[in-house]
């Protein structure tokens, strides 16, 4: 590596690394994207074996990755159907519709993580100038830069660190940051799911007794249908319903035929334990935390990685500022918003979507009569329904300037 200087340094190899990589591109700025050691790339074919994951996109996120030059393949959600109960044993206690064609955008939309990874991954240049596959020993800071050394001797300058992905023990202890933790001691299962019936782009969420389950529309291959399943179970239920396919596959056409005929797990299942963290330190010195660097939810709104592409895009506007206006970019406006507005809403929702789901999961005659109430009040009340889906598309209130379909710094030049 000949460059030694740097505008931006970004921590992280998954996406929303990749995706900040663009934004510093997108805005004019030198970077370096430092991965960390990394580990025996796997092939294509065993990654799409392992990686059985999809995302859900809002209209905002998809218009922002597109304007960064991002197209992502992705089937879109006509309608959003919430169900208290529904499936097998458990009858219909209440239910929620959302219809794209009643909203200003679209609810949602699809996509597998292994395609989001290669649309992003072919768009980016990385290259020996301005990536790193180590981790470094240390990050100093002097004056308007900071010093970040590796090993051999190795070091690097840049105006501004940002990290995307859960710090280790030892930035922890460096940064002397805390996450706040509380174990959902649940368990999701997620696996792709080919069916009979065709989904119409229609996605459903049941809210069950001991977590809900999402069938997500994926995009027709071959004429076959496809959709993403995302199971919440307490973590023993979880490990019971895994330690046999065949089991699985039972319980889900039990469970979910009505919906999309007879079903089959095309996919090897994974899981992974659920858990709520925060850290409510968005910035040391020159250091910014973003996405999983400083809040994991609960899979339940399909929201975490617009929340990630939010604070990019928050980050978008105070780099374009910073250089219009030839001040350091720890002290623009922009970056206020992020540090202020920026983490109150952040942590706001993953506060509310943890809220949501104890109040579904707990059995008290409260906690039953709440969330009757709240069903009825949404279906009886249009303008709070359509804010709601709103939002979950991009936003209703405030954006940066990427979220509103514009180039980075449009609202603040």
């Amino acid at each position: 590596m000949k460059k030694k200087n740097f505008d931006v340094a970004i921590f992280g190899s998954g996406l929303t690394a990749k995706a900040m990589c663009l934004i510093a591109e997108h805005c004019g700025m030198s970077f370096v994207n430092i991965q960390g050691k990394q580990k025996e790339k796997k092939s294509e074919e065993k990654k799409s074996e392992e990686d059985v994951r999809s995302l859900a996109l809002s209209s905002a996120s998809i218009n922002m990755l597109k304007i960064l030059g991002v197209e992502i393949e992705a089937q879109s959600v006509e309608k959003m159907i919430v169900f208290e109960g529904g499936v097998s044993e458990e009858k219909i206690k209440g239910k929620v519709i959302f219809n794209s064609e009643d909203l200003d955008d679209q609810i949602a939309f699809i996509s597998e993580y292994i395609l989001i990874e290669k649309s992003l991954e072919g768009r980016l240049n990385l290259n020996e100038e301005n990536s790193i596959k180590e981790s470094p020993k240390s990050i100093l800071v002097e004056n308007n830069f900071s010093i970040i050394n590796f090993n051999k001797s190795t070091s690097i300058k840049s105006k501004l660190n940002i990290f995307t992905e859960r710090l280790d023990l030892n930035f922890q202890k460096i940064f002397q940051i805390k996450y706040e933790s509380v174990d959902y001691e649940q368990t999701a299962i997620t696996a792709t799911l080919e069916h009979s019936k065709d989904h119409k782009g229609y996605a459903y969420q049941f809210f069950l007794k001991n977590g809900p389950l999402a069938l997500l529309p994926l995009r027709k291959r071959k004429t076959k249908n496809y959709s993403s399943l995302v199971w919440t179970e307490n973590t023993f239920n979880a490990h019971e319903i895994l330690s046999s396919a065949k089991d699985l596959e039972k319980k889900l056409n039990d469970m979910c035929s009505i919906y999309l005929g007879k079903i089959k797990v095309s996919t090897q299942p994974i899981s992974f334990p659920l858990k709520k963290v925060i850290c409510k330190t968005p910035r040391i010195h020159r250091n910014l935390f973003v996405g999983d660097a400083i809040r994991s939810m609960h899979p339940l709104a399909g929201q975490a990685w617009n929340q990630s592409l939010r604070d990019l895009a928050y980050i978008a506007d105070a780099l374009v500022e910073s250089k219009k206006l030839g001040i350091d970019i720890m002290t623009c406006p922009s970056m206020k918003s992020f540090e202020g507005k920026r983490q109150f809403e952040g942590n706001a929702f993953v506060e509310g979507i943890s809220f949501i789901n104890t109040i579904f999961k707990s059995e008290s005659s409260l906690a039953k009569g709440l969330r009757r109430n709240l069903m009825k009040i949404f279906n009886k009340e249009g303008p709070l329904k359509s804010l709601l889906a709103n939002e979950a598309s991009g936003g209703a209130l405030e954006r940066p300037s990427l979220l509103m379909n514009k180039p980075a710094g449009s609202k603040t030049i």
